[in-house]
This record gives C-alpha cells, structure tokens and sequence, in this order.
C-alpha cells in the first residue's frame, strides 16, 4: 500500500492523509490495515472526513490545538531530537469564496503563536502565479491574489522544492491535460532559520492524481539568520552580480518575484563571497 511503502522509505514519523473518501464506518479498519500501532486523528465533524493526522508515538508526541475543516493546526515534538514545533496541515476549499476562510484561520494562528517555528503543509487548491500551471486553465487571478495576500500576511515563505513541479494532474491526455502545483510546503522564518538545509520532495505520484510531500533534512537547529549580508561585498566587482539578480524580473505576482529575486541575490552573494576568500 502506496501511505506505508512512503513511511518505510522515508522514515517518515508523521504524517497528514487528505481526501481519503473512506466513509466513516470505515476509519477503523483502514488505520489498522495503514498503520495498526500509530496514532490517528480524525476530524469526524468536518465533511468528508478530509484530513487525517497519524504519527508514531515512539518517536513524536502531537498536541491538537485546532481544528477547521480546511485544516488542522498541531504541535509536534520530537523526542529523540528534543524539538518542538506548529505544524499546519492544509486541505484548501476548491472554490474561491471558502478558501478564504483558510486565508483568515492561517492570520488568525500567527496572531496567537508567538516566535515558535511553524510549517504550514498540504494541499492549498490554488495556485500562487501562472508559471505553476500547464495546460488549459480558466481565471485564476482572484484565487492567485488571495493566496499571494495571504502570504503577504503571515510572512511565511516556501521550503525549497525538489521533485516533480507540478502536484497534481487531471488524469486526462490531449487537449484537456492539465496539471498544477496544487500541494506545497511553506514556513515562517523562525523554521527556516532553525532548519536550513531542510527541503520539501515533491515525489511522483503513484496511486493518487497528487504527489506525496516529504520534508527531508530535517536536523537540530542552528544559529544564524536566514538571510546575510557582507557590507565589503559591495566594493567588489562581482558585487553586480547579485544586482543583475533583483533587476530581473521572474513574474507579474509581487510575492513570487520578491522571493525569486532574494533567491538569485544570495546566490550570486555567496559566489562572489567565495572569490574573496
């Protein structure tokens, strides 16, 4: 079964499961057969039974602290390692008007959780700029404005990704095939600067139409800041290196083109860095 194949080749200790259409008279049996000495939680009230948490309870311990029907807000601490942090799993509404209730409930747990690292996951429903679709696509500038506001918001900011592009695919061939970066992993700063060299794998698909995300690198934390910057860099002739990066523009979407254009930046700073030493 594709959920416990993931756990044994990634050494995987918690999880979120979404649309799993299993009727509620069958929770029971299929968490026996997914993961019989595991976890699980289940919003029973939400429609459709649309995410579920399991986790390993040798190794992580996971507190509830709210629950919404497009997504379930947790804290999760590991043992061995001795970390604790917010872990958001998102199931986003399919249609504009709901999802903004996402939107809304994402402010409202920045609102009310300090400086803790917090990983907000799952499956959003919409896209975040065009460059994220290929194929036939209706409007999706009120959806793609939200979802930009909402980051814009919550300041978090994308893990970096390796695998599959796209997410997800509409299982259809010729003129209708269409696919879409649907599902993603996003951070605030807090995580990203105590967990550096963590990345989001967007894994091919096997039994579903999404790609199954799984965060790798996952390591105690470091000191440091996210971003750094040498003030004698910019004396040096490759110092216009990392200007070309923030001239170029990557995308009509503000928060894409900021994070893409910071993304050049410091890569071009670390070059010419490193020519100096």
């Amino acid at each position: 079964m594709e959920v416990r194949d993931l756990i044994t080749e990634f050494n995987i200790h918690f999880l979120g499961l979404l649309e799993t259409r299993v009727a509620s008279i069958n929770i029971d049996r299929v968490q026996a057969r997914l993961m019989q000495n595991w976890k699980w939680f289940v919003d029973y009230s939400g429609p459709g039974n649309r995410i579920w948490l399991a986790w390993d309870e040798t190794e992580v311990e996971v507190d509830i602290l709210i629950v919404h029907y497009q997504c379930i807000h947790c804290r999760v601490f590991v043992k061995r390692a001795h970390l604790s942090s917010l872990v958001t799993v998102v199931y986003g509404h399919n249609e504009v008007v709901p999802r903004r209730e996402l939107w809304e409930q994402l402010s409202s747990i920045l609102d009310n959780m300090g400086d803790d690292p917090w990983l907000v996951m799952g499956d959003f429903n919409t896209v975040l700029d065009m460059s994220e679709v290929h194929g036939p696509s209706g409007d999706l500038s009120v959806a793609m404005e939200d979802f930009s506001g909402c980051l814009r918001n919550t300041g978090i900011l994308h893990v970096p990704m390796q695998g599959e592009t796209y997410t997800w695919h509409n299982c259809s061939d010729g003129a209708r095939n269409l696919w879409k970066r649907l599902d993603r992993m996003l951070a605030n700063e807090q995580w990203l600067s105590a967990w550096p060299n963590t990345v989001c794998l967007s894994s091919t698909p096997r039994t579903s139409d999404h790609s199954p995300l799984i965060i790798r690198g996952y390591s105690p934390p470091i000191s440091g800041r996210l971003f750094r910057f040498n003030n004698y860099l910019a004396k040096q002739p490759g110092f216009l290196l990392g200007d070309e990066s923030m001239a170029t523009t990557h995308s009509w979407n503000p928060y894409v083109r900021y994070n893409s254009k910071t993304e050049g930046t410091e890569a071009g700073l670390s070059c010419t860095e490193k020519g100096q030493g």
